[in-house]
């Protein structure tokens, strides 16, 4: 599944193929799963051709999507939505709320290419809203995973469990950062750098910026945690406090609008007591520059170097 670059270098690998073999395996499994798509078939590959029964594909028609997606779940059907993220969320918006998840039905929506990762085509793909949006509706599960090995792990709890839920899905080649063979933890989250005098909290493609950013500052001698959360929803608040007990500075690393992102959650988490320094690093809510995804990135302060200069401004304040 990964594709190694060179001798020492990080591999990177699409989220795609690697769910896609997951609805299989799933659609093997459980004869009720019905896989739907709006004019994309990547991620059903294996089970058009396997299950060509139980592929659904209705056109550029996200709203018409949805509404098929709840008239299968209302009939017992176990129901997959593939679509692309930024058409999903905007275009079925309606459809999503009050046909899916008001009624709490039983359908996983997979989103490709959420946050900034379809860059150049620019705003009109972008789609930096959609753990928020979906975090806002009623019963859901979100899933934000950092590569394909968490892609997979999230898209098998996002089926395993009721009700609806939505995976985001890189667009291109993400990072591998996970170890295959680590057992994931839906409810906490997984804690990849023990936190020192400060702990990163980060989802997606966050989670790689925290840890290059924990590895140079090691560098230095000073420690910082990586909590990578791979569910979004429901939001690991005990956990967090109990990390951010022992620290001075807590941040938030996260390719979301700051606004319903995990910054935000973080943030409730915290005001309870916790007398710590507190920052965020997420997309803003000016109109983007045209740029690649690591230009966007740059942009918004969301990259490991604004992070370590995050640190060293609460340094200087504390100072």
């Amino acid at each position: 599944m990964n594709t190694v670059i060179a001798a020492g270098q990080p591999s990177y690998a699409p989220m795609r193929p690697a769910v896609a073999n997951v609805l299989l395996e799933a659609a093997d499994t459980d004869p009720r799963l019905v896989v739907l798509g709006a004019d994309g078939h990547a991620l059903a590959a294996g089970v058009r051709e396997h299950h060509p029964e139980r592929y659904v594909d209705v056109g550029i028609a996200e709203a018409n999507l949805v509404g098929v997606a709840s008239g299968l779940a209302r009939a017992g059907r176990r129901v997959v939505v593939c679509a692309m993220a930024p058409f999903l969320v905007r275009r079925a918006a309606e459809q999503i709320r009050n046909d899916v998840c008001n009624a709490g039905l039983n359908v996983t929506f997979v989103g490709v290419g959420g946050g900034l990762g379809y860059g150049t085509l620019g705003p009109t793909h972008h789609c930096p809203e959609d753990l928020g949006f979906f975090a806002a509706l009623p019963y859901t599960r979100v899933y934000c995973p950092a590569d394909a090995i968490d892609a997979c792990w999230a898209v098998r709890s996002a089926l395993a469990g009721p009700g609806p839920a939505y995976v985001r899905l890189g667009a291109r080649e993400d990072r591998i950062v996970h170890d295959p063979d680590k057992p994931f933890d839906a409810a906490g989250g997984l804690l990849l750098r023990p936190p020192g005098d400060a702990l990163a909290v980060a989802t997606g493609i966050g989670v790689g910026i925290a840890l290059d950013a924990a590895d140079r500052l090691a560098d230095t001698g000073r420690q910082l945690g990586v909590l990578a959360l791979t569910a979004v929803k429901p939001f690991p608040r005990e956990r967090l406090v109990a990390l951010a007990a022992g620290v001075g500075t807590v941040l938030t690393v996260e390719e979301h609008l700051e606004t319903g992102g995990i910054g935000a959650s973080a943030a409730r988490a915290l005001a309870g007591g916790w007398t710590g320094r507190f920052a965020t690093h997420a997309v803003g809510d000016d109109y983007p520059p045209l740029g690649d995804r690591g230009e966007l990135l740059a942009h918004y302060r969301i990259t490991a170097d604004h992070v370590i200069s995050s640190l060293s401004d609460t340094d200087r304040t504390r100072g």
